[in-house]
């Protein structure tokens, strides 16, 4: 149990709540470390929009160029 959980743990046996409650209602909790910060999002997000603009580029450059070949395969066998 690490330092926030027993106090969490300890403030709900002290409000009263049984034991093996208390228990799981502490154990439930996710440590700190677990927890995504605002640079953690703001990288993400910046990561995100990269991928986003490669993937609008491939989409808009090979596009055109995939269905231009089937447009050949079609009508001109």
């Amino acid at each position: 149990m690490s330092i926030l959980i027993a106090e969490v743990y300890d403030a709900l046996l002290a409000g009263g709540v049984p034991e093996d409650k208390a228990r799981a209602a502490a154990s439930a909790i996710p440590a700190a470390k677990d927890l995504a910060t605002k640079q953690d999002i703001a990288e993400l997000r910046s990561e995100l929009k990269q991928d986003i603009a490669i993937l609008r580029f491939a989409v808009f450059t090979f596009g055109p160029l995939i269905l231009a070949l089937l447009v050949k395969l079609v009508f001109f066998p």
